[in-house]
């Protein structure tokens, strides 16, 4: 029995692998695409390309790893119900309640995984994505600041550097026009600078020594001296439309969490949001229980339906529950629905459906549901009755 339940998790784990890696993939290169402006007409290393689908890979592991632990469980009884393994099985003494030990610990096995992403991961991994994003364009910030060239990289400004000194990188004879208040244009002009970065401020600071500035405001004109002088950038500015200053509830650490909830009046939108994040972080890793108990019943009912049409229907089991679980997040964002319910109405769907087919294969009531589906598609009766002809 150990080497039975030995194989169906091997089984389970392979097809696992396989899912997860190739939806995860889809999605995170979709991702990066939405992030383009971080990458077009920019010289990016290409380990910060790799470094950023790596971090951007935890934020997305909580919705995949459910429909992959379903989809794995369902299409391992699929094939075993499809190639009558279940039935040499039962016909041998082994119940199919004695089966289910193999999918329980593999979905109580991504459950932990997945409570493991929600509370720490993502936000990790979103963390380490915002760095490095940061550094890629001050790196290329600096790589560019070349001698001899107006530069304008950042909106509203021009910097010329003279020269530089390749190995203390100190800037030599600095002049930078400055037109972000267009009523009061700035000149800076000193002899010698340097740049510094805050990566968790997101900030580029031109550090200028003993220069001055000059500034036209209307007709007036004045000019001060300073002996030191620093110039802010936003490095999140530069990045266009990434969205990456502000975190959302769903980047954030359980802390964070926590004190942007603290931070929101009762009964406001904010406050729904943080409700819905704190319920989302736990009703998903158990989702992932619930499926996974729920693709047994549902692939023991398809046998002999083909795995091509169980896997469109479990992929249409899994549609209906993200569809639910985003219009109850829609409903409680709203206040429509109590936020502290709203993210278990999906999973109470369809642990009611697992247990409903477990309960009738208790009874010795099984359900062919492939028959059921070619009793109201007639194509699908008639491709079976060619298969059995040929």
């Amino acid at each position: 029995m150990k080497i039975l339940h030995r194989q169906i998790i091997k089984e389970v784990g392979t097809i696992f692998l396989v899912t997860l890696a190739s939806m995860l993939s889809l999605i995170v290169i979709g991702r990066m695409i939405d992030l383009k402006d971080i990458f077009v007409g920019q010289s990016i290393q290409i380990l910060y390309v790799i470094k950023s689908f790596f971090y951007l890979g935890p934020s997305f592991l909580s919705m995949v790893i459910p429909i992959a632990c379903m989809l794995s469980i369902f299409l391992c009884f699929l094939r075993m119900s499809s190639d009558r393994e279940l039935t040499a099985l039962q016909t041998s003494g082994i119940s199919i309640r004695s089966l289910v030990l193999s999918p329980l610990l593999f979905s109580l096995g991504a459950m932990g995984f997945t409570l493991y992403v929600t509370l720490h991961l993502t936000s990790w991994g979103i963390d380490n994505f915002r760095e490095t994003a940061v550094e890629m364009v001050r790196e290329q910030t600096e790589v560019s600041m070349q001698p001899g060239v107006f530069h304008r990289m950042i909106p509203d400004m021009a910097i010329y550097v003279h020269n530089r000194d390749p190995g203390t990188s100190e800037l030599k004879e600095v002049f930078i026009s400055d037109d972000t208040v267009p009523e009061a244009p700035l000149t800076i002009v000193a002899p010698t600078g340097r740049m510094l970065s805050d990566k968790e401020e997101g900030m580029l600071y031109f550090i200028l020594d003993d220069g001055r500035i000059y500034r036209q405001d209307q007709e007036e004109h004045s000019l001060v001296s300073f002996g030191e002088y620093r110039l802010r950038l936003d490095l999140f500015s530069l990045l266009g439309d990434a969205g990456l200053r502000d975190k959302r509830p769903e980047e954030m650490s359980w802390g964070e969490l926590q004190a942007y909830k603290d931070d929101a009046q009762a009964d406001s939108r904010q406050y729904r949001l943080a409700v819905l994040e704190e319920h989302k972080r736990f009703s998903l890793p158990l989702a992932c229980l619930i499926l996974g108990l729920f693709a047994v019943p549902l692939g023991l009912t398809l046998q002999g339906l083909g795995r091509n049409w169980g896997l469109l229907l479990a992929m249409s089991c899994f549609l209906i529950y993200y569809s639910l679980f985003t219009a109850v997040y829609g409903l409680g964002e709203a206040g429509t629905l109590n936020p502290d319910l709203a993210m278990w109405m999906p999973n109470i769907f369809f642990l009611v459906l697992t247990l409903g087919g477990f309960y009738f294969y208790s009874q010795g009531r099984e359900i062919d549901l492939g028959q059921v589906l070619r009793s109201f598609v007639p194509w699908l009766h008639k491709r079976d009755e060619n298969q059995e002809n040929n």
